[in-house]
């Protein structure tokens, strides 16, 4: 007889084993059946088992699901959508592609009875030298609002707030008088309403202390039912996106799971992976540069962080690029673990003045007419090939890549066969008329058919669609997961240590039906 007791979980497949098994004189075939059913049975549960304690030591983080707006009972409520319409510049709309991207959103609450209120942050109104909010019509809302109201066709009611001209911080409270604005959107005598500029209320961005910051969440949550947050790349800890989910019922937009979803392309990419990234100044950008060069086979830099790059690669100098960055450049940007990846771009475009010569480059070259009888003339801006920079030499400002740098057989390489790629750049001063690096970026990356290609960024989105149209209306015609709009940047930040708030707001370990993220 086997002694082996039967495991809890361990069901018998056949009547014969029913009633008879280990106690009453069965044979002793049926009894190694028996215990071989057994075994097989705590054999699988305990590889069950294992595989859920691997997994789980695995894991970075606890599952998490996202509450969602479609769960979100919205007939008849007032719901607040913080979006990102951060493309206004000089009182006038940018690019709209922003604006676009939360038109679903819009439209699914309000075919469900909700009543929406926007908000959104424009610019950075805050200077931080006088410790002030400075309230100016470039920054304003107005031209997001018009562009809106002519899409859908519906009016939306901009109520105005006074702010504190005496102490210079900004709107402080959230005047009674919208009321009468809610009243109005409740009856549908307007479509929504759109408040103004975030970053214009003095508890915003915590510059003023806690109690301010909360003064303004009590205000907001005082408007609405439910909140529902579409802004993907306002991922700072700020009132508008992490304190007012915490006192109302919250939700992510449309855009917002379309963006997450996609992350997934990016925290675990097919390979080759190559990343491009830029940016005005090295220290607001090395832990970002830090976190992609760990993931991707592949990295370019561009603008201003090439420049450093380069002052520190080859002991140079160049206009513009602070001691403080090529120090750091030297110590983060030569380590082995970045350098190895870094694809150089050999040629790059040198000029006298910060705003080049007036003239648009052609192949780098500046277009004005030297003077041909002195031949140490020499044109305002130029080609600069890396293997004739010195030791030791200043050179001018560095405003452009040229696009002989993307001929190079390295560079094509990496852009040919690369699976992934991510492009978080502009090249070049393009408000100068130096765009030639980026467009030939682009031209490049077009070629490249097969990769999933990913565009973040305000800057680099409204000079992507500007330069190359063609591309770009190719592009948007692809499925969006595969090109995120906003923020691309912070997935990468994300997986070093940022918690990243907005996120963890609308997310809960038991939210019931909800999308796992």
């Amino acid at each position: 007889t086997v002694s082996t007791p039967p495991h809890p979980r361990a069901r018998p497949h056949s009547s014969r084993l029913r009633g008879c098994g280990h106690c009453s004189g069965a044979s002793s075939n049926v009894s190694s059946r028996d215990a071989r059913r057994v075994q097989r049975a705590l054999g699988s549960v305990g590889a069950r088992a294992r595989r859920r304690a691997t997994k789980q030591s695995m894991a970075e983080i606890p599952a998490r699901r996202l509450r969602r707006v479609q769960d979100a009972d919205l007939d008849g409520k007032v719901v607040l959508v913080r979006v990102d319409h951060n493309c206004v510049r000089n009182g006038t709309l940018t690019d709209a592609f922003r604006v676009d991207a939360t038109i679903a959103t819009l439209y699914n609450i309000v075919e469900r009875g909700g009543r929406p209120i926007l908000m959104t942050h424009v610019g950075r109104p805050y200077d931080k030298k006088t410790n002030t909010i400075q309230v100016d019509d470039d920054e304003s809302v107005a031209a997001a609002v018009r562009y809106l109201s002519s899409k859908l066709g519906v009016t939306f009611a901009c109520p105005t707030f006074a702010a504190d001209k005496g102490t210079g911080q900004g709107i402080v409270d959230i005047d009674t008088s919208v009321n009468w604005l809610i009243s109005d959107l409740k009856q549908r005598r307007v479509g929504g309403v759109y408040l103004p500029n975030a970053r214009w209320f003095k508890g915003e961005e915590g510059f003023f202390g806690a109690e301010s910051q909360q003064r303004l969440a009590q205000q907001l949550a005082g408007l609405a039912d439910v909140f529902v947050n579409d802004a993907f790349g306002s991922w700072q800890s700020h009132t508008s996106t992490v304190e007012v989910p915490k006192l109302l019922p919250s939700y992510a937009g449309l855009l917002m799971q379309k963006e997450i979803k996609a992350l997934k392309c990016l925290l675990q990419p097919k390979r080759p992976f190559l990343a491009v990234v830029a940016g005005a100044k090295l220290d607001t950008k090395i832990g970002t540069i830090k976190a992609i060069a760990s993931k991707c086979d592949a990295l370019m830099l561009g603008g201003s962080l090439y420049n450093t790059y380069l002052c520190a690669k080859f002991d140079v100098m160049i206009e513009g690029v602070s001691d403080e960055d090529i120090a750091l450049a030297k110590k983060e940007l030569l380590c082995p673990e970045i350098e190895q990846k870094l694809v150089p771009l050999m040629t790059v475009v040198e000029s006298d003045s910060i705003d080049g010569c007036g003239c648009v480059p052609r192949d780098g070259v500046c277009g004005t007419d030297t003077d041909v009888s002195n031949p140490h003339t020499t044109p305002p801006t130029k080609l600069l090939h890396l293997r004739d920079l010195k030791k030791g030499q200043k050179y001018g400002y560095v405003l452009d890549v040229a696009p002989v740098s993307f001929a190079d057989v390295r560079v094509k390489q990496a852009v040919s066969s690369a699976n992934t790629i991510f492009v978080n750049a502009v090249m070049g001063l393009t408000s100068s008329g130096f765009h030639e690096g980026t467009e030939a970026l682009d031209s490049a990356i077009s070629h490249n058919k097969s990769a999933y290609k990913f565009f973040g960024g305000g800057d680099t989105l409204a000079e992507f669609k500007s330069l190359s149209p063609g591309t770009a209306s190719r592009v948007s015609r692809i499925p969006a997961s595969r090109f995120p709009r906003t923020g691309l940047t912070l997935s990468f930040t994300r997986r070093k240590g940022c918690t990243c708030p907005p996120w963890r707001t609308r997310s809960s370990t038991c939210s019931p039906g909800a999308e796992r993220f």
